[in-house]
């Protein structure tokens, strides 16, 4: 099984409206704060990309494709600093045509030309360029892709030019090849690597092996996409008239090279799958972490947040998703990043303690206790081990312990907001579905924001349903139940 199939598992915290107990919202108790889309800033996704210059990235790549692509970069590239570019637009938009897709004669006509004049062996930096710093932000679930792609694309470069270039003249060139790659991968690399360290909380150390592992892993996609470069071309002589000029079409070549091949076994300490899980579980914990840095959650709601998170972790790891190496380094990061949250939390708090409204007490914004929050997760985790791997019941058993241990935060803080009424009648609703209870205003605005855009209203079920339906969702996309019971 693939790991990055977790990608369409929707978060449970993109999901849970997590109410009033939050740290402190001066509102009505049922408002709630939910964090963001899959694109926002509060997301525990990653920013999905634009993927409209990355050729053939997860998808066939035609010659007819190639071919467009080619068209369009002439008669579409836009400059307003070009009379040119201007002026070939603006006959287009005359003569009726108001799409960037060229007609079949358009494209007959162009074919012919390319057969005729072929491609000259240059290498677009403009372009190749903005397609590798597009991986900066890369998701998960397009790991593997995305460094196939990088690797496919330098390899398929670099033969184009070693094959075009002599003497000085393509030693200059092969720098910048190296120039630009060297800056893609970095942002990949660098990218994703500060994800996991912000979220997870890795060490250094850690942090370090795994850049290492994603240039090991490029390394050897690279050897893998050069042993294949003589089947691509043989298969290329064979495309008759249009051999001229795919031979220098380096996005081509680079889309046969994925087709025909791919790595083996890697010797990296951690494995693209490797990788892709730490970041399922690092998305978790950046929702979790960026909605406590404003008052978005409670020890209470990290604690179920960060323990859902932790529970299918805990399931890769048992189900040998995940290599020896990465389940230690999941779990040894683990105490780090339920500090990186409560920190989060913690830092909230005292802003919003520092400035109080007219009236409010001290204490209103009292401190975290994580003592509330360490409760509520062993609480969680251990039923988790003792009952076999059971996700919705070790929820049922953190809510229940929940109640008892907020409950005492109370007693201990009766100044502070996010306890009291306000932690009671969280719980109240916790297992309600929204026919039993009545609808926040933050649940009404949402839907009705989501009917006019034309999409259907949330989903109505409760919060602890919210959950179970993320922890079956995920179940699912592993390839069912397990038990993790020694």
């Amino acid at each position: 099984m693939n790991i990055s199939s977790l990608g369409n598992v929707p978060n449970i915290t993109n999901q849970i409206t997590t109410g009033a107990p939050q740290a402190g919202f001066r509102c009505d108790p049922s408002a709630a704060a939910t964090s963001g889309s899959g694109t926002s800033q509060g997301s525990a996704r990653l920013l999905h990309l634009d993927l409209s210059d990355r050729k053939g990235y997860r998808e066939d790549y035609s010659i007819r494709d190639a071919a467009e692509g080619l068209w369009k970069k002439e008669n579409f590239d836009f400059n307003i600093f070009d009379p040119t570019s201007i002026q070939r637009m603006q006959d287009r938009v005359r003569q009726g045509s108001y799409t960037m897709k060229p007609t079949d004669e358009e494209l007959s006509a162009y074919l012919d030309t390319l057969r005729q004049n072929g491609l000259d062996g240059s290498v677009d930096w403009t372009g190749l360029t903005r397609e590798l710093e597009a991986f900066k932000t890369t998701t998960p679930e397009e790991l593997e892709d995305g460094l196939d792609y990088l690797a496919s694309r330098y390899v398929a470069a670099r033969d184009k030019l070693e094959r075009n270039y002599t003497g000085e003249e393509l030693t200059a060139q092969l720098a910048k090849l190296e120039e630009v790659y060297q800056a893609g991968k970095s942002g990949m690399i660098d990218g994703y690597t500060q994800a996991l360290q912000d979220n997870l909380g890795l060490s250094d150390s850690d942090a370090q092996a795994v850049r290492d592992s994603f240039s090991t892993i490029l390394a050897e996609k690279e050897e893998t996409y050069r042993g294949a470069l003589k089947q691509v071309h043989e298969a290329v002589e064979q495309t008759g008239p249009d051999s001229v000029w795919l031979k220098n079409h380096d996005a081509y070549i680079a889309s046969q090279l994925r087709a025909a091949n791919k790595a083996g076994q890697s010797e990296a300490r951690y494995s693209v799958q490797d990788l892709a899980a730490a970041g399922q579980i690092a998305q978790s914990y950046r929702t979790e972490i960026f909605d406590a840095s404003f008052c978005g959650r409670n020890e209470a709601t990290l604690a179920l947040g960060l323990s859902l998170a932790d529970m299918k972790a805990e399931t890769m790891i048992s189900k040998g998703l995940v290599s020896e190496n990465m389940a230690a380094l999941l779990r040894n990061s683990r105490a780090q990043g339920h500090e990186n949250a409560l920190t989060a939390l913690d830092q909230a708090l005292a802003q919003r303690e520092s400035h109080l409204a007219p009236g409010e007490p001290k204490g209103t914004f009292a401190p975290v206790d994580r003592s509330v929050f360490q409760g509520i997760y062993d609480a969680t985790l251990n039923a988790f081990r003792q009952n076999g791997g059971d996700g919705a019941g070790a929820i049922r058993a953190g809510a229940s312990y929940g109640q008892s241990i907020t409950a005492q935060a109370t007693a201990r803080n009766p100044q502070a907001l996010r306890w009291g009424i306000s932690q009671e009648h969280y719980w109240k609703e916790f297992y309600k579905t929204p026919e039993e209870r009545t609808p926040s205003r933050l649940d009404t605005q949402i839907n009705n924001l989501l009917i006019q855009a034309g999409q259907p209203p949330r989903p109505q079920c409760s919060t602890y349903q919210k959950y179970v339906n993320s922890w079956q969702d995920f179940l699912t996309a592993i390839g069912g139940g397990v038990n993790i019971r020694a």
